[in-house]
């Protein structure tokens, strides 16, 4: 059976999906000058997030008499001293109240469990406060959403000196519990996402379980929760990237608790003193602790863009 060349050649598209080089012919020259702009743009703003991660990574490799004697700190190690990683898991350190050394693992350990606790505790709690507001009638639901957007709108600097106060009366400071009590408040962002996604659920879902005999627990959690389940994996990664990268909290609240975060930025406030210590260890300690978000936000890159839309996320 004869088939024509132009039948061979054929190639057969999509429905609605233009060819991308038959759209850039048709933009006029205008248009392409301000793409090419834009583009340039973004290329410059990639750069510069990539930038501080080579300076960190090619000074992490030198010795610190090669780091200290260079001016430019943006020239090839002489010697690639691996073992600076090392030294950060082994030898970096910061003392606590007592005196007592912290090394580094440890500032790990509590890295984790803090952001573990604090983002599941607070996800939880505005899962649970925001799928009661946005689905339940009652008296003071007006009122609870009101203080939701209020609680967004206060400076964190205007209240510190009272919060204090309050963590320290209530024996949550330089507590474990500290994470737990503080981040199952419920409200903020978290609140405002899960409110807009529970509201898109039909009811119908409910009513059907309490037909099966189920009650409001078992909506909650076999019904809404499973729906929500997108949104909420977004905001559990998003949640502890945040507390991940939160210094300033456990150096006011749990200075005997150091994480990565705070331990790395008192470290790097002693070496601006000049009270001791190595830059290119701690360069090395630095990408050390981005190492995890990086292969988060990596692994699930494409979980947080897929329910993320212009303006919030998918419904």
């Amino acid at each position: 059976m004869a088939v024509s060349e132009a039948g061979i050649s054929h190639k057969r598209r999509s429905p609605g999906r233009e060819d991308e080089s038959a759209i850039l012919k048709k933009r006029s020259p205008r248009e392409k000058v301000l793409f090419g702009f834009i583009f340039a743009l973004f290329a410059i703003y990639a750069l510069s997030l990539i930038f501080p991660f080579l300076y960190m990574f090619l000074n992490s490799l030198k010795d610190p008499y090669e780091y200290l004697l260079e001016q430019s700190h943006l020239s090839m190690p002489k010697d690639w001293l691996f073992s600076n990683y090392w030294k950060a898991f082994t030898e970096m350190k910061i003392d606590d109240s007592a005196g007592n050394p912290i090394y580094f693992p440890v500032m790990f350990l509590n890295s984790v469990w803090y952001s573990v606790l604090c983002t599941a505790s607070g996800v939880f709690a505005s899962a649970l406060t925001s799928y009661c507001v946005a689905k339940y009638r009652f008296k003071l639901r007006g009122v609870l959403y009101g203080i939701a957007i209020f609680s967004m709108t206060i400076p964190i600097v205007g209240n510190t000196g009272s919060f204090f106060k309050l963590i320290y009366q209530l024996g949550l400071y330089n507590s474990p519990l500290y994470p737990v009590v503080t981040a199952f408040g419920g409200f903020g962002f978290n609140f405002l996402v899960l409110y807009g996604f529970f509201r898109s659920i039909p009811w119908s879902y409910a009513e059907a379980t309490f037909i099966d005999g189920g009650g409001h627990f078992t909506v909650f959690f076999r019904v809404m929760l499973p729906q929500a389940w997108p949104a909420l994996l977004t905001l559990f990664i998003m949640s502890f990237i945040g507390a991940w990268n939160d210094y300033m909290t456990m150096i006011l609240y749990m200075p005997d608790f150091p994480t990565l975060a705070s331990g790395l930025y008192v470290i790097e406030s002693s070496l601006k003193r000049g009270d001791g210590g190595s830059y290119p260890v701690y360069y090395a300690a630095l990408l050390i602790a981005c190492v995890p978000i990086m292969a988060i936000f990596a692994g699930f890159s494409n979980v947080i863009m897929s329910n993320f839309t212009i303006g919030g996320l998918k419904e």
